[in-house]
């Protein structure tokens, strides 16, 4: 019989897996977000990539799915800003706005709806009710409480229902 005992999975091995696991689920987060497919990876990657770096300060493995959804909220909000500063910096010098990719959430009117909400309430519609995460997750994910989880929550879906309400005219024919 041999003593060998298996080593356990270093750090590249642990985040390989956790990148199978959860690479689809954190790009769809950061697409329904962001609107931009090209984007949302890039923001997926980015939130990897600081995992790795942050190994050493990650105290188990199960608090690495939290973390990364947190990068990429966090990630997202970073990219908003920007796209929001340089908006305001075209209007202000008098330029044309730059060229935009074709807004792909306009694919589905739900979706599509939801990108119409401010980024705290967006973030909870889609924390909660697209990758169904509770309340207790949504609010570490955040970084808020649990009570400003259900009344964002509770603002957003009310603020949606009247989004998504069809045109008296679409009703009428």
């Amino acid at each position: 019989m041999s003593d060998d005992v298996a080593e356990p999975p270093g750090r590249d091995e642990l985040v390989a897996v956790l990148y199978h696991r959860h690479r689809t689920e954190l790009v769809r987060l950061a697409y329904g977000l962001l609107g931009d497919l090209d984007g949302a990876e890039e923001i997926v990657q980015d939130a990897f990539a600081a995992l790795l770096s942050r190994w050493p300060s990650i105290r188990d493995i199960e608090s690495a799915p939290r973390y990364l959804r947190a990068a990429v909220v966090n990630g997202v909000r970073g990219r908003w800003r920007r796209r929001r500063v340089r908006e305001l910096a075209d209007k202000t010098l008098h330029r044309d706005p730059p060229a935009t990719e074709t807004d792909l959430v306009e694919r589905s009117v739900v979706l599509a709806a939801v990108g119409r909400l401010p980024m705290r309430k967006r973030a909870c519609v889609l924390l909660r009710y697209y990758l169904d995460l509770s309340e207790i997750e949504t609010a570490a994910v955040l970084g808020t409480s649990v009570g400003t989880v259900k009344s964002q929550t509770s603002k957003a879906l009310s603020q949606l229902a009247g989004l998504l309400e069809p045109e008296p005219s679409e009703v009428n024919r």
